[in-house]
């Protein structure tokens, strides 16, 4: 069994079991920081296929940018957990997934031959981001803009859902704020002494 294969299987159960965590974990961030590690070992597997620009794209597109959104709308939504778990199992737990996501790395930098060519019907002479660029804003530019207009969708109604008020917020009257002067807002005591 060479490298190759025992990097496809650790990746392949790293994503197996990050994917039953998410289902079954309570924690909504957590769930999304194990939708970070799904991504990043998806990416280890294109690299794997010889697809490089495709594993960029998933880790910046899907991870720097997609997966923020969430994790910002997560936040904004303020939701309460009961925090009962130590810091030295998140200590752990961070610990071993750097220590897995490090040697999966390892092995793809230096154990994987990027010098080989893979034949398929997508990459030509004018190269495979060229190909990928026209294809998608050509034959999918529907799928692709409504894909766009989900994400803005999703924006605006996690700011909708965030703008109801709260009784423990603080919120400024803007129209309070410029109908104030100098009289309403300075009490000048004089001193009796």
């Amino acid at each position: 069994m060479d490298i190759l294969t025992i990097l496809f299987y650790l990746v392949s159960s790293v994503i197996i079991f990050s994917s039953i965590s998410m289902v079954i974990v309570n924690n909504t961030v957590h769930a999304a920081l194990l939708l970070v590690l799904i991504f990043f070992n998806s990416a280890i597997l294109w690299l794997m296929l010889q697809a490089e620009f495709l594993a960029i794209v998933l880790v910046l597109v899907y991870v720097g940018a997609v997966l923020v959104l969430f994790l910002f709308v997560i936040m904004l939504l303020d939701i309460d957990y009961k925090k009962n778990v130590s810091r030295k199992l998140y200590l752990l737990f961070s610990v071993v997934i750097s220590i897995i996501m490090f040697a999966e790395l390892y092995m793809v930098i230096f154990y994987h031959d990027f010098s080989g060519t893979i034949e398929t019907s997508l990459i030509s002479n004018s190269g495979n981001t060229y190909e990928i660029g026209l294809s998608l804003f050509t034959n999918y530019i529907f799928s692709f803009e409504v894909t766009a207009f989900i994400l803005l969708v999703a924006i605006i109604a996690a700011i909708a859902i965030n703008m109801q008020e709260k009784k423990r917020s603080l919120r400024q009257n803007p129209s309070k704020q410029v109908l104030e002067n100098k009289k309403s807002r300075l009490k000048i005591i004089k001193d009796k002494n």
